[in-house]
């Protein structure tokens, strides 16, 4: 590994690096515009607890956003800012039975324990366990707040986008896409593996999963060693965490080997929404098709 190491030090000493801009897709809609709630209006009960980002876009995108009794705190998104009550990531029973809801819903197994210990009590409570295609999610969603139309509606705007979508190959491959992170790996440099929404979108867009092609699920903290194996044509971050990085430039210097792969070489970076990253959800196919266009330009 290390003659590897040496090997990808003199190509970059011999080649140079490209200094290219990073493409900026953070502009795109946050989700499909095709519902808005009836804030205020006096009729629509607050009932929802909702134990992840992807199930918060979701019910915004159904309109639903005036439902929403508690959310995660961290979720950044537009039309939530009224929500009476936001939750830590380890929020207990006694907490969220004190916001007296009308049902508990979880994405993710962390909050299993928390959910049984509210079905114990009597509260309703819905796992839609977030590794569950973005469609599927979206007609569970609907189904439980009882606008199946326009779940519909948003299923088929979702699989439209998707229908845009068109593989990019790189010398006849499909890229190797990284998205590259310090979420997930206690605060280390880590990369985003299969089990992820970022997994699934890289999937989506006819691209490999560079982190999941060596065996990596998850986030997990990473290696230049492991980042020279992967080999990315090209990595994707958050806007989120742009200062985590300091600069786009500081993710190729500080990245443990960047550098030295195909995309630290051309400096192929693409900064997208935060939840077009981690959410798959309402918006898993403006996300897709916001990609495969940027890679079509990219690799054209």
């Amino acid at each position: 590994m290390m003659r590897q190491i040496f090997a990808a030090i003199a190509m970059i000493q011999t080649v140079g690096v490209a200094h290219a801009q990073p493409v900026d897709l953070s502009d795109a809609p946050a989700y499909p515009d095709l519902y808005q709630p009836e804030l205020g209006d006096g009729r629509t009960p607050r009932d929802l607890v909702l134990l992840g980002a992807d199930l918060v876009e979701i019910a915004v995108a159904l309109g639903a956003a005036d439902r929403i009794l508690a959310r995660p705190h961290a979720v950044d998104l537009e039309g939530i800012e009224d929500t009476p009550n936001l939750l830590r990531e380890r929020a207990g029973v006694e907490g969220v039975v004190a916001l007296r809801p009308g049902v508990v819903v979880g994405s993710s197994v962390i909050y299993e324990t928390l959910l049984a210990g509210l079905d114990d009590l009597g509260i309703e409570t819905l796992m839609i366990d977030r590794s569950l295609p973005a469609v599927e999610k979206v007609e569970r969603m609907a189904e439980l707040l009882k606008v199946e139309d326009r779940g519909e509606r948003l299923i088929a705007a979702i699989e439209n986008d998707y229908a845009t979508v068109e593989p990019v190959l790189a010398d006849g491959e499909p890229l190797r896409i990284l998205h590259a992170s310090k979420q997930g790996a206690g605060g280390n440099f880590s990369a985003g593996g299969s089990g992820t929404a970022v997994h699934n979108l890289i999937e989506r867009v006819g691209a490999q999963n560079a982190a999941a092609e060596i065996g990596m699920d998850r986030y997990r903290s990473v290696t230049p060693e492991g980042i020279l194996t992967m080999a990315p044509d090209v990595v994707i971050i958050s806007q989120a965490e742009l200062d985590a990085f300091g600069d786009p430039q500081g993710l190729w210097d500080d990245y443990p080997g960047l550098a030295l792969t195909p995309a630290g070489q051309n400096q192929r970076l693409i900064v997208m929404r935060e939840l077009h990253v981690r959410a798959d959800a309402a918006s898993s196919g403006i996300a897709a098709a916001a990609l495969s266009a940027a890679l079509q330009d990219m690799f054209k």
